[in-house]
């Protein structure tokens, strides 16, 4: 089974445009007795690396393993962990609807899982402006699995984007633990008054993500303020004087505007053109790199890889800041 690469291919032309390409899958198949379809939920295409017929691979059990893990399967000599995202949502897969199963292949900052789910519905581009928050929805709940919903073209069904991150911290504990070891090593008093005195605003639409930013920027005693999304961040921006901001750390996938939106606007206006901007995503690409770079991002740091927001957080105050480098102050 396959996903058109054209499909995917073609996101890279959406940037641009505050536009994203959607696959959009169930969890549970539909039946005739159903008054209306099982929920539809999305995932962006950039994160999609291929969708496997789950029967054409063979799952090996983990001892021990998390509840949310169903095994591993082998692709190519990589073993990847499967995750019971049925399970993961509450609505458990029965063993004829697994036989039939398709497994997506994603990949977030370099983390490889599989996604089982009962079928593909298909692929939808968006614009940012169409993907809303999930409180729109009546959803503040700090235990939903949900962040943004948007609604399907044809149907106008409702399709719910999910908060990954937090996902793979509650399949994959030894990614949060080693997240949190990281967090709890971050020295205090490693960076200049540019750092220190002024606040760093940060956009991220995970709940996960964002606390683990705030212990981060906590533990090196970086004033900062969090934003569900770019359009948050950008209306705030305003209000604040330049020199108030240390610098701009964003997401790129968020409602309203997404962090492509973010680069644009803020080097688009000449008050704010010269802020220092961190892009900080689990789409971890060479190509996506090279893009936010091309649209006038400074700095690209995969998710939930601390020792690279550091560095970029160094290199930001010796170049802004006039702290020494790095190296000098380890010498």
């Amino acid at each position: 089974m396959s996903i058109s690469l054209e499909q995917i291919d073609k996101t890279t032309k959406l940037v641009e445009n505050n536009q994203l390409s959607l696959m959009v899958f169930q969890v549970q198949n539909p039946t005739e007795t159903q008054e209306k379809p099982p929920a539809y939920y999305g995932i962006n295409v950039f994160k999609v690396r291929e969708v496997l017929e789950a029967k054409s691979y063979g799952l090996s059990k983990l001892p021990d393993s998390n509840r949310l893990i169903e095994g591993m399967i082998q692709l190519r000599g990589k073993f990847i962990p499967v995750v019971d995202l049925p399970g993961w949502l509450g609505f458990p897969m029965s063993e004829a609807d697994r036989a039939n199963s398709v497994i997506i292949i994603a990949d977030f900052s370099h983390n490889y899982v599989g996604l089982r789910v009962a079928n593909i519905y298909g692929v939808e581009e968006k614009g940012w402006e169409e993907i809303l928050p999930a409180e729109n929805y009546g959803m503040t709940s700090e235990d939903s699995f949900v962040i943004n919903h948007t609604f399907l073209s044809q149907t106008n069904a409702l399709c719910f984007i999910l908060d990954v991150e937090r996902l793979l911290m509650e399949a994959l504990p030894e990614v949060a633990a080693k997240m949190f070891q990281e967090v709890e090593s971050v020295e205090a008093g490693q960076f200049s008054p540019f750092l220190t005195t002024r606040t760093l605003l940060v956009a991220d639409d995970s709940r996960a993500i964002q606390q683990y930013l705030a212990g981060v920027f906590n533990k090196a005693g970086i004033p900062h303020l969090m934003f569900d999304n770019g359009r948050k961040l950008l209306d705030h921006l305003v209000t604040m004087a330049p020199e108030e901001i240390s610098l701009v750390f964003t997401d790129l996938e968020m409602p309203e505007a997404s962090g492509h939106t973010v680069i644009k606007e803020i080097r688009a206006n000449p008050r704010y053109a010269k802020l220092p901007i961190v892009v900080h995503s689990s789409m971890t690409s060479e190509n996506n790199a090279r893009e936010v770079y091309r649209m006038g991002a400074d700095y690209f740091a995969g998710k939930i890889d601390t020792d690279a927001v550091i560095k970029d957080l160094h290199e930001i105050d010796v170049k802004f800041g006039g702290a020494p480098h790095r190296s000098l102050m380890l010498s």
